[in-house]
C-alpha cells in the first residue's frame, strides 16, 4: 500500500511498471489523483508553466505500475490490524506499507491560504488571480526560499499597483549569507517588501506581530513550515515533535518494521533535512530498491541523504539564484537549468513507456491445477468472512436470506418485476465498483416504475491469496450493499466463485406499481427528460488509453454514484408516461425501442444534452467505447439537422452508459415544474432533451423550446 503520489512514490510505481513482481498486488491511495511537482509551483505562479506541465496524472502510472489507485484521503491507521481508514470508503487492508503524502501547514488555516498541500492551494491560486482588485495587498508569511519565490513569481504575474509585502522572522535560515544577499536585492528590485518579525495573532484583515505591529492584508498567504497530518501523530508510529515518521537508513519506521516513509512526511534518526521536494526526489530510488528487497524476501539497503542539495530559485523574471552552501550565483542561465531539471523529471512520469504484457510463468502456486465448476467456487471460510461482515439485511418480505439453500420470500399481491444485468470491474476500486454495479442494476427496476425488493449476487474474484481475496469481495459486496440497503433493498443470497477478473451481477426483484412504466405509453408533444449527464463510456475508453485526465473520470463516476430512486419519485408526482434506463445501448438506442413501443417520432435538441466534463474532448481526441460503432446503427433512423455524424455532441448520443439515468416522457405542461423538482432532489444535470412527435425522427441543434419553472 502506498499513501500519496508524492514525489518518491512515482518513482517507485514507475520501478514496479518496468520490472513488475510476481505476486504483489501495489495499491495506491491518494487524496488528489494529479499529484503536483512542488519545484514548479513558482513557474506556475508566475505563468511560466500549465496545469498539465506541473501534474502527474496518477492513473495511468498506476495503469503502467501494475497498480490499483483508489481515489481518497487517509484518516486513520490501524497498525495492528494492517487496516488504512479513509475519508469515503471502507478500510483497506495491508501487508507492506509506505507513506509519501507530503505534510499539513504549520498555520492557522482558517486564517488566509495555505500554501501546502499545495493540490488545494492551487484552486485557490487560480480564483484568486481572476479576481483580485487593483491596489489590494497581498502579504505572504514565510522567509524560506519557497515563500520568496512565490512573492517574486506573484509579483511577475499580478499588476504593479497590487502591494506585495513578505512578512519573516528569519529569511533564508537554511542558506549562506550570499544567496540571502542575491534574494534580497531581487525583492527589492520586485518592489516587494520585507517585514522582519514574528506573527504572533491575526483577524480576517490584519496580522499582529511580536513587536506590536498591525500589518492589514487583502490577501494572505502562509509558506511556512509543515507539520505532520493528525492521523500520522494517532497512529502509533514513533514520530519526532512535529509528527513526522522516524525512520532509519533503511527508510523504515523505527517502531514499525512493515512501514516505511520518504518525503516531507519522514525524518530521518540520522539528522534531520529540509522539508523540500529535492529530498523527496533523490529518496525515490532508494525507497522503491528498499520496498522491492523487502518484499523478494531481501535485505533493505542503507541510504544516505546529502546534507547539502543544490538549489535554484525563481526571481519570477525568467532568472533563477543557484545556491549551495555559502555560494551562491544567478542570471537567466540558472533559469534555464532548472526548468530542464524539472522538465525531465516530469516527462520521466508522464510519458510513460509502452510495456509488453508479461506471460503468466510456469509453476506458479496460486494458479497450478485450479478446478472448474463447483471446484472454482470461493473458499467457504474467505466467502464466510467476507459475508459477515456486511450490514444486516432485512425487508419486508423477506423469510430466510444469506445462509440457507436458497431465499425465501413472502408473497407479493403486486406483479413481479424481475432483471439482471452486471460486468466486470470498470474501475480500481472494488468498494466504488460495487456501488456503480447496483446503481446500475436497479434502474431496470425503476425504469419500470416498480419498487425494488430484493437483490442476489454473482461475484467472481481473481485469484489471490485468502486475505486478499476476502479483502476484495467484501468491498466489492460492501459497496453494492451500502447502495441496496439505502433504498431499502436486502441482499439475500447469491454464488461466488474464482475467475480471471473481478465481477459482479445482481438479479434484482421488484414489486410493479400500478399503473406500470414501460417504453410504450407516450403521447405526441410529451418532453423528453434525462436525469443523468451522459458520456460515462467514453471518457472510460479514454483514461484506459491515457487520453483523459484521472480527475475528470473520477468526478464523473462520483456524479453517476446516486440512485435513480429519487427521480423515479419525482417523475411520477409530474404524470411520467413512459420510462427507460440509458444503458448499453447508448441513449440513441434505448430511445429507438420507446419510439418503437409508442409508436411514435421525436426531435433531439442537441443543445439541451447533458455531458459529463471532458467527454465531448474524448471524442474529438478519438476516443470512443468499442459498442460505439454498434450503437451508432441506430443514428441511421434519424434524420440530421444542422449537425453531423461525426460531432461529438451526436457521437455522445449512442456513448453506453454505466449507471446512467433515466429517459423520461412527461407531459408538456408538467415538463418546467418537473426539471426543477428534479434539481431541488439533487439531479443537477437533468434536462430536457426532446419532445415526442407524430412524424419522423430528428436530431437538431436547437435548444429545449421552454424555460424551466423559476429561470429568468
Amino acid at each position: 500500500m502506498l499513501i500519496g503520489g508524492g514525489h518518491s512514490h512515482v518513482q517507485a510505481l514507475k520501478s514496479f511498471g518496468m520490472a513488475p513482481l510476481d505476486g504483489v498486488r501495489v495499491t495506491v491511495v491518494a487524496r488528489e489523483v494529479h499529484t503536483p511537482y512542488s519545484g514548479m509551483l513558482p513557474g506556475y505562479v508566475a505563468g511560466f508553466y500549465g496545469w498539465d506541465d506541473i501534474h502527474i496524472d496518477l492513473g495511468p502510472l498506476c495503469r503502467f505500475g501494475g497498480a490499483r489507485l483508489i481515489d481518497d484521503e487517509v484518516t486513520a491507521l490501524d497498525l495492528d490490524a494492517g487496516l488504512v481508514h479513509c475519508l469515503q470508503r471502507p478500510p483497506i487492508r495491508f501487508d507492506l506499507l509506505s507513506i509519501n503524502c507530503g505534510a499539513a501547514p504549520e498555520a492557522p488555516v482558517e486564517l488566509g491560504h495555505c500554501v501546502k498541500p499545495i493540490g488545494r492551494f492551487l484552486p485557490e491560486w487560480d480564483s484568486l488571480r481572476n479576481r483580485i482588485r487593483p491596489n489590494a495587498k497581498l502579504v505572504l508569511v514565510g522567509g524560506g526560499a519557497g515563500g520568496l519565490e512565490l512573492a517574486l513569481a506573484a509579483r511577475r504575474t499580478l499588476p504593479e499597483s497590487i502591494d506585495i509585502k513578505v512578512v519573516a522572522d528569519e529569511v533564508l535560515p537554511d542558506h549562506g549569507r550570499m544567496p540571502r544577499r542575491l534574494l534580497l536585492g531581487e525583492l527589492a528590485k520586485a518592489n516587494i517588501a520585507l517585514v522582519r518579525g514574528l506573527v504572533t495573532s491575526g483577524s480576517p484583515d490584519a496580522l499582529r506581530l511580536q513587536d506590536g505591529v498591525e500589518l492589514a492584508f487583502d490577501h494572505l498567504f502562509w509558506v511556512t513550515g509543515v507539520q505532520a497530518p493528525p492521523w500520522i501523530r494517532d497512529s502509533g508510529l514513533a514520530t519526532d515533535g512535529k509528527g513526522f515518521i522516524r525512520v532509519n537508513a533503511n527508510l523504515r519506521s523505527v517502531s514499525h518494521e512493515r512501514v516505511y516513509a520518504a518525503g516531507d512526511i519522514a525524518h530521518f534518526e540520522s539528522g534531520a533535512r529540509p522539508k523540500s521536494g529535492v529530498y523527496a526526489v533523490r529518496a525515490g530510488p532508494a525507497l522503491a530498491g528498499n520496498l522491492r528487497r523487502v518484499l523478494e524476501g531481501r535485505s533493505a539497503r542503507p541510504y544516505r541523504p546529502q546534507r547539502r542539495a543544490l538549489s535554484l530559485i525563481g526571481t519570477g523574471d525568467g532568472r533563477a539564484v543557484a545556491s549551495r552552501g555559502a555560494l551562491a550565483v544567478s542570471g537567466r542561465w540558472a533559469w534555464h537549468w532548472k526548468q530542464w531539471i524539472d522538465r525531465r523529471f516530469m516527462q520521466r512520469y508522464q510519458e510513460l513507456p509502452a510495456m509488453d504484457e508479461a506471460a503468466p510463468e510456469d509453476g506458479d502456486e496460486l494458479d497450478a491445477m485450479r478446478c472448474g465448476g463447483c471446484g472454482a467456487k470461493i473458499g467457504a471460510g474467505v466467502l464466510n468472512r467476507a459475508l459477515s461482515r456486511l450490514p444486516a439485511q432485512s425487508g419486508t418480505h423477506l423469510l430466510q436470506g444469506i445462509g440457507d439453500d436458497a431465499a425465501l420470500l413472502a408473497p407479493n399481491p403486486a406483479p413481479l418485476a424481475l432483471t439482471i444485468d452486471g460486468f466486470r470491474s470498470l474501475v480500481d476500486d472494488p468498494y466504488r465498483f460495487g456501488r456503480l454495479t447496483a446503481h446500475h442494476c436497479l434502474n431496470d427496476i425503476y425504469a419500470m416504475g416498480a419498487v425494488p425488493t430484493s437483490a442476489m449476487a454473482l461475484a467472481t474474484v481473481p485469484l489471490m491469496s485468502e486475505a486478499l481475496m476476502e479483502d476484495e469481495l467484501h468491498q466489492m459486496l460492501l459497496g453494492a450493499v451500502e447502495v441496496l440497503n439505502a433504498d431499502a433493498v436486502p441482499l439475500v443470497g447469491g454464488h461466488s466463485a474464482e475467475g480471471a477478473e473481478l465481477s459482479l451481477g445482481l438479479a434484482i426483484s421488484g414489486a410493479a406499481v400500478d399503473p406500470p412504466l414501460t417504453k410504450g405509453g407516450a403521447q405526441p408533444g410529451d418532453r423528453l427528460i434525462l436525469t443523468k449527464p451522459l458520456g460515462s463510456g467514453v471518457l472510460l475508453a479514454a483514461h484506459m488509453r491515457g487520453l483523459a485526465p484521472t480527475a475528470l473520470v473520477q468526478d464523473a463516476l462520483r456524479r453517476l454514484d446516486r440512485s435513480n430512486a429519487e427521480s423515479l419519485a419525482v417523475l411520477r408526482r409530474h404524470g411520467v408516461r413512459a420510462a427507460t434506463d440509458v444503458t448499453g445501448f447508448g441513449l440513441i438506442g434505448h430511445l429507438a425501442e420507446m419510439l418503437d413501443a409508442s409508436g411514435l417520432g421525436a426531435t433531439l435538441w442537441l443543445d439541451g444534452l447533458p455531458a459529463l466534463e471532458g467527454s465531448m474532448g474524448a471524442f474529438e481526441r478519438g476516443a470512443a467505447s468499442v459498442l460505439q460503432p454498434d450503437n451508432e446503427r441506430a443514428l441511421s433512423q434519424f434524420e440530421l439537422r444542422g449537425c453531423l455524424p461525426a460531432d461529438p455532441a451526436v457521437q455522445l448520443l449512442a456513448d453506453p452508459q454505466t449507471a446512467g439515468g433515466l429517459l423520461a416522457c412527461v407531459p408538456e405542461a408538467e415538463a418546467p415544474a418537473c426539471l426543477e423538482a428534479l434539481g431541488n432532489a439533487g439531479y443537477a444535470d437533468s434536462a430536457c432533451i426532446g419532445v415526442m412527435t407524430e412524424g419522423g425522427r430528428q436530431i437538431t441543434q436547437a435548444a429545449p423550446q421552454f424555460e424551466v419553472a423559476g429561470d429568468p
